[in-house]
């Protein structure tokens, strides 16, 4: 077995010299640690398997096993003391997330969950298969081509950052000569490996390609290998990417140091284009995107305004750069005039509305391209003139049909969100562009219908969107704008998602008596942010805050103040202070736009072990179980009967009631809704199984118009409730004899499975405490 060591530790060695390929294409170091454990336990796992001379069938299940365990510890929410079917989707997400990031943003990077997830991945799968083939089959050079792909796959990412390639790729090259010379198959039955004639020359020949081929290795300062933009000039930085990543790391860091005027957000762009799943500068569906000429302007004079607006206010903001590194400047909105020493190497864009780090030409030329110029240490100062319109003005802006359809573009047609989007403004009686927007925000922001979590995946995949929306209503601020600006596109109001940050934390007040004539303040990584602009021709884009953020550092507009300096958290301070009323006057009506099925939209159970009584035995537990089955089934018998009391609820609450009825009596019967199905989505897929005939689109309607507000009155009703009465018949009839004995006790059953697991995850925090 000393044979199978040296050469599993001469693996590990040659893993750990593939990080700093890694390196390159990410901006910390948060992703090494779990990188390493990850090829190192599969090396460890690979080598105890052989080592009690397991097959490789064994290995093979093992190995399967322990990177479950290990991820599942590592990089998923905890269910219980072992995953499950819903951990397997959280992977899959962080792993569709990973791969849209490396089709969407460009490196370094910032090593996301989901980038950390998707290496140590690649570094588990890689390592046991190379020991497999290395150390069980006895094939050296076949057993370094996944680490190999492994180190390679970074150099595939095309980037000019220079350095020393021989010193970055000696160490990889070096490794695997050394694996080389050890590998080689001597013919011989003993245990000690040795260097050959044949292995020494394999080793010679290791050791010149590894002072030779960094020279012509591609990535380190040079052309990539593959260039997966397809061939296209490199994408280019979209800077929504900046959210989701500074919003994810792991430790929160101070970016910027300002001093303003008054609280203004740190704009980088405006986003003109939807896809589908994200917001970019540029046409949809474009690779890289770079302004026209006649649209950039240097940053040394005065900069023109993107759009004229007749109603400003004067802001001045100094930038003292932290920690960042950026194309795109952070600026308050519209620059006018910038000041410092780096105004010499910035560009405004009339298109997008940016200010840019450019290298460009000599003369007036502004032909360069733009480069990363915002880094620690940089300082500069500008002047905006900010649009503050008055909210009669807005109300008589009349916009063009050109304009109308060049913000108004989608991918795709969003009809449920159009029909919730014209609930909303006929609940608030918004009649005008400005009032919907208004309308569209408040509804988001109020009466908390919507919950700010960052602990959710990328907003990406079809169909995400409206299940946001309409039923799951948890999401960060991208979620937000994205939702808030299609609703107004659908709506045909000319809207587009703005990045940038938030105006941070005040650290010094302005004294003009003591010569501080600004504020100071800290911005943070968990100051990036997203939101919504709409635009008023002649009075510019006007911004709206629809993330209803916990700690209430977003300014919100109103109908009063459309452009306010101050945010959420001092205003309710303001209205304390004046005896007003404590939180922001909103009207007492219901949510025109309930979310569908709410009694099954609860969150998710905590797994933390909260609330449950530390002193009790877990043989204790069955007896409240049985009560609640028991508790279960009184509540369904309860409430089926009142469904069909006509006297109790009106019209719209009955056909609701009959929807979850419906949805009920599926989940009884096995077939229930799936998390990411809305009511027309099971209905369809029902009648596809042929478990229900067309009378479920009849229904579907009629649910769907109860939803958003329709005009539901008691014949329609009666109606909705006799359709149920037949799918559940028929709902009964389609399943098998097995399900339908299963019916009474199967949400007892999950409701078991569910006890069960919390009092796992409660013992797990103990142990783990």
């Amino acid at each position: 077995m000393i044979r199978d060591t040296v050469l599993a530790v001469s693996l590990a060695l040659v893993l750990f010299t593939t990080t700093p390929a890694f390196s390159r294409v990410l901006a910390d170091d948060a992703w090494r640690g779990r990188y390493l454990a990850a090829g190192a336990l599969a090396l460890v796992t690979a080598w105890a398997v052989r080592r009690v001379r397991g097959g490789p069938l064994v290995a093979f299940a093992c190995s399967v096993l322990g990177f479950a365990l290990f991820t599942y510890i590592s990089a998923l929410p905890a269910v219980g003391l072992l995953p499950d079917w819903s951990s397997l989707a959280e992977f899959r997400a962080l792993l569709e997330t990973a791969a849209e990031g490396l089709r969407d943003e460009v490196a370094p990077v910032v090593s996301t969950p989901a980038f950390t997830v998707a290496i140590a991945s690649g570094a588990w799968i890689a390592s046991y298969l190379a020991h497999e083939l290395t150390v069980r089959f006895r094939r050296a050079g076949a057993g370094l081509v996944p680490l190999l792909v492994l180190w390679a796959l970074p150099l595939t990412v095309p980037m000019d950052d220079g350095g020393s390639a021989v010193l970055r790729a000696l160490p990889f090259l070096a490794a695997a000569g050394l694996l080389l010379l050890l590998g080689t198959d001597h013919g011989t039955d003993d245990d000690v490996p040795r260097a050959t004639v044949s292995g020494l020359t394999v080793g010679a020949g290791a050791l010149t390609l590894a002072v030779v081929a960094p020279l012509l290795l591609p990535g380190y300062g040079a052309a990539a290998w593959v260039d997966l933009s397809g061939g296209e000039s490199p994408r280019g930085y979209q800077p929504i990417v900046d959210v989701t990543e500074r919003l994810q790391l792991p430790d929160e860091r101070d970016v910027l140091r300002i001093r303003a005027s008054e609280r203004s957000y740190l704009r980088l762009a405006g986003l003109d284009s939807f896809d589908g799943g994200t917001w970019r500068l540029g046409p949809a569906g474009s690779g890289s995107f770079q302004p026209s000429e006649s649209s950039l302007h240097r940053a040394n004079g005065p900069l023109p305004p993107e759009e004229p607006a007749r109603s400003t206010s004067t802001t001045r903001v100094e930038v003292e750069v932290l920690d960042l590194a950026n194309i795109y400047v952070p600026a308050p909105y519209q620059p006018v005039a910038v000041s410092g020493a780096l105004a010499d190497e910035m560009v405004w864009s009339t298109e997008g509305g940016f200010l840019a780090t450019w290298s460009v030409g000599e003369g007036d030329g502004l032909s360069g391209e733009p480069r990363v110029g915002v880094d620690e240490g940089a300082s500069y100062a500008i002047d905006a003139e900010r649009p503050v319109p008055a909210i009669e003005d807005l109300r008589s802006v009349a916009v063009d049909e050109a304009t109308r359809a060049r913000w108004t573009a989608l991918p795709r047609d969003y009809p449920e969100l159009g029909a919730a989007a014209t609930t909303i403004f006929e609940a608030a009686g918004a009649t005008t562009d400005v009032d919907r927007a208004l309308a569209l925000q408040d509804w988001f922001t109020q009466d908390d219908r919507f919950t700010y979590d960052l602990d959710v995946p990328a907003l990406r995949d079809d169909g995400a969107l409206e299940r946001f929306v309409l039923e799951d209503r948890v999401g960060y601020c991208e979620y937000f704008a994205t939702a808030m600006a299609v609703m107004l596109r659908e709506a045909g109001i000319p809207a587009r998602v703005a990045v940038g940050f938030l105006p941070g934390n005040v650290t010094r007040r302005a004294d003009p008596e003591a010569g501080q004539p600004l504020t100071e303040y800290t911005v943070s990584t968990s100051d990036a942010h997203a939101w919504v602009e709409v635009l008023f021709p002649g009075y510019g884009w006007i911004t709206f805050e629809p993330t209803p953020r916990s700690d209430l550092s977003q300014i919100v507009p109103t109908a009063e103040d459309l452009a306010p300096v101050e945010n959420l958290r001092e205003r309710r301070a303001r209205e304390r202070e004046a005896e007003e009323v404590d939180e922001p006057e909103t009207p007492s009506v219901t949510d025109p736009v309930p979310p569908p099925d709410a009694a099954e939209q609860a969150p998710p159970e905590a797994t933390d072990g909260a609330g449950t009584d530390g002193d009790d035995e877990s043989g204790a537990l069955w007896p409240w179980l049985v009560l609640a089955g028991v508790l279960v089934g009184v509540g369904a018998v309860v409430a089926s009967r009142r469904r069909n009391d006509h006297t109790y609820a009106q019209p719209v609450d009955r056909v609701l009631a009959a929807q979850r009825s419906l949805l009920a009596t599926g989940r009884r019967f096995g077939v229930g809704r799936d998390p990411q199905e809305t009511t027309p989505e099971v209905l369809r897929r029902w009648e596809d199984e042929g478990r229900v005939t067309a009378g479920g689109d009849r229904f579907a309607a009629l649910a769907q118009a109860a939803a958003f507000g329709g005009d539901i009155d008691a014949a329609l009703a009666t109606e909705a409730e006799a359709l149920v009465d037949e799918l559940e018949d028929e709902l009964r009839a389609s399943v098998s004899t097995r399900d339908r004995a299963l019916s009474p006790v199967r949400v007892p059953v999950e409701s078991a499975v569910t006890g069960v697991r919390r009092a796992g995850a409660a013992i797990v925090t103990r142990v783990r405490r």
